[in-house]
């Protein structure tokens, strides 16, 4: 048995039969290429990028992808920005097509063809919560003193239905002190409650919560 180093330019091997000669180069070269069976890239591999509505099983590349996201109906988790042209039908915005659990701006007048369903959100103590909705309820069983709070920024118009249950005690609405905002009612006068019923209030705020215009509908049978 010899140990040593040998030098040369190229090996001969057997081909099924026939010599083929390889440069030593050339072997050296590929010790670093990738597997052909479930290779791992390293650095930044490129593709040739497929063109627009391709549906195959080749390589798409990160400039396929970007062009095949529509940007105004991209589903993400950062602010969007919907165009004039943007049509939202019941069908987009009630069965997924639209869907935020924050708030969504636009700029520009919304169409609907359909209906427009807001949550019911029942208030646990009484505090209204302007940011929560649009539509509230609740049930009182005796002397209670609400509070609003989260109302839109001044020059924003805020408003809110408050669906009460009034099973006993009275009612007091926010007078301008702790901070709170004052309720204005017609003729500056709360409407007169009948216990055992219930009772719709309407309020509306453009000034940040300074003043809330009331209104209501009052004593429906339970």
């Amino acid at each position: 048995m010899a140990y040593g180093k040998l030098k040369a330019d190229a090996v001969i091997y057997d081909n099924q039969g026939s010599d083929a000669e390889v440069s030593i180069s050339t072997l050296a070269a590929n010790a670093n290429k990738a597997n052909v069976d479930s290779p791992t890239f390293t650095g930044t591999p490129a593709a040739p990028t497929a063109a627009q509505g391709t549906n195959t099983t080749q390589i798409a590349t990160t400039a396929f992808v970007t062009a095949a996201i529509d940007p105004n109906t991209a589903k993400t988790d950062v602010s969007q920005t919907f165009g004039p042209a943007q049509i939202f039908t019941a069908a987009s915005v009630h069965n997924g097509g639209l869907d935020s659990n924050g708030s969504v701006d636009v700029a520009g007048s919304i169409s609907i063809d359909g209906p427009y369903k807001q949550t019911a959100e029942a208030v646990s103590a009484l505090d209204i919560d302007l940011s929560a909705g649009n539509y509230f309820t609740k049930t009182i069983n005796g002397n209670s003193t609400f509070t609003f709070s989260n109302p839109p920024a001044s020059g924003t118009v805020g408003s809110f239905t408050l669906e009460l249950t009034h099973t006993s005690g009275t009612v007091a609405w926010p007078d301008g002190s702790g901070g709170q905002g004052t309720v204005r009612f017609p003729a500056d006068t709360a409407p007169t409650l009948t216990t055992g019923k219930t009772h719709l209030f309407f309020f509306v705020t453009d000034d940040g919560g300074t003043t809330y215009r009331g209104a209501a509908l009052v004593d429906y049978v339970n």
